[in-house]
């Protein structure tokens, strides 16, 4: 993602997770002061060639919106169009309609880009979908590196409610359903049940 972080300055983070196409990344405290300020990123490719992903919740600026403009000659309403990362790319279409999908992601999400396809997934009713220009991406083991060092939370998988709630609620989103999703594994590993009521604690 960028050099500044110093992984050998960081106290090591409890956490190993499998990181793959379709997991969330969700930035903790620890970045707080950076670009990344509670970014969002989708996994779109993760190998032994590194790790690439777009994020989901920054807003596109002006450039961007110029180009989305000149490409499909729409307006686009600013929470379809993010800014994917800082790292000039492909732009990407991630939707639900697997006519228009190249990529299948879990949960049912697609990534699509090809630019003649988005002009069409625009015309579309009742569609959600981001349109994310620019990517971010890592070298091999780096993610890896800073989610055990804590700058990242990664959630093992990614659905729709998600991906395409508002981009302004997005951070909060990710993070009380990871919150939630730590609290089951650690009750399904235990005998742990929850009482009827509030008065049986």
């Amino acid at each position: 993602m960028t050099d500044r972080f110093n992984s050998s300055e960081l106290m090591p983070f409890d956490s190993n997770p499998e990181i793959y196409p379709g997991s969330l990344l969700i930035a903790t405290e620890s970045i707080s002061d950076t670009p990344f300020h509670q970014a969002v990123i989708l996994i779109l490719q993760s190998n032994k060639a590194g790790t690439i992903g777009v994020t989901l919740n920054q807003p596109a600026n002006d450039e961007i919106k110029l180009a989305w403009q000149q490409l499909t000659g729409q307006r686009c309403d600013d929470r379809f169009l993010v800014r994917g990362g800082p790292i000039d790319g492909p732009v990407f279409a991630i939707h639900q309609n697997h006519h228009l999908g190249e990529i299948e992601m879990p949960g049912g999400i697609f990534v699509t880009a090809q630019a003649n396809k988005f002009k069409e997934l625009a015309n579309l009713k009742n569609t959600p979908y981001r349109i994310a220009f620019g990517i971010v991406g890592w070298k091999p083991g780096q993610l890896q590196s800073e989610v055990n060092h804590g700058l990242w939370y990664c959630s093992d998988s990614s659905n729709a409610d998600q991906i395409f709630c508002d981009p302004g609620n997005l951070w909060e989103e990710a993070m009380e359903c990871h919150g939630r999703n730590i609290l089951h594994d650690i009750l399904s590993k235990t005998n742990f049940k929850f009482p009827n009521t509030p008065l049986d604690n």
